[in-house]
């Protein structure tokens, strides 16, 4: 198909085998992207199932959640009710908000969880504004408390192959063993879907940043 299939060929002859070449490759890239956008939440799914069996019997010794999209943190209290000997660190707090405010505020329903145990130990980061700072602050915050070994990263499921990407990059040696649970997505609706696809395109940008350009913690649009 690629290859001049005569010794002698026309112009129009030619011209065809060009142009279904091109149909051709144009298909098997449609394929191909469609296929990386279809596994992302797939990808998400597995990661949830190696976190489950991680934590079967035990707990994480910290649940740290990225904020950003609708039922992450509701998520990651729920959690913390049935682990709760876990730290858990909140990344990317806007400046107003406190635990509280922002459960009421993520919360997929009107019974929004509370923070009633006085041994439960609640940390807030509001300096990030995007994934790298996300993690840049999760590493400050194992600086500071090197007891911790186990570690549960709490986001979207569209987001878990991004952030682990970024982990295994600036992390790659490190004791601590990191797990990924998400919030799931139906996909039924445009909303939804456009978010899986703009992570798609994120998730290319940044693995050119650190695998190519081998870039430090940079700034997202």
């Amino acid at each position: 198909m690629f290859g001049r299939k005569y010794t002698f060929e026309s112009k129009t002859t030619r011209l065809r085998r060009l142009a279904l070449s091109g149909v051709f490759l144009a298909c098997l890239t449609i394929a191909l992207v469609v296929s990386f956008i279809v596994y992302i939440p797939i990808y998400a799914k597995m990661q949830k199932g190696r976190a489950a069996g991680a934590f079967f019997q035990k707990s994480p010794d910290a649940i740290a959640v990225f904020t950003g999209d609708k039922g992450r943190i509701a998520y990651a209290m729920d959690l913390l009710k049935k682990n709760p000997t876990s730290k858990l660190f909140i990344s990317g707090v806007h400046a107003a908000n406190s635990v509280q405010t922002l459960i009421n505020k993520q919360s997929n329903d009107s019974t929004a969880p509370e923070i009633n145990d006085a041994g439960v130990q609640v940390d807030l980061d509001y300096e990030s504004k995007n994934t790298f700072e996300n993690v840049r602050e999760t590493v400050s915050y194992l600086k500071a408390n090197p007891e911790i070994q186990n570690v549960l990263i709490i986001s979207s499921d569209y987001h878990i192959m991004r952030i682990k990407l970024i982990i295994a990059h600036f992390l790659s040696g490190s004791k601590q063993q990191f797990y990924f649970d998400s919030v799931p997505n139906t996909y039924t609706t445009w909303k939804d879907t456009k978010k899986l696809l703009k992570e798609a395109v994120k998730i290319v940008r940044t693995f050119i940043q650190l695998k190519i350009f081998r870039e430090d913690f940079v700034t997202e649009d």
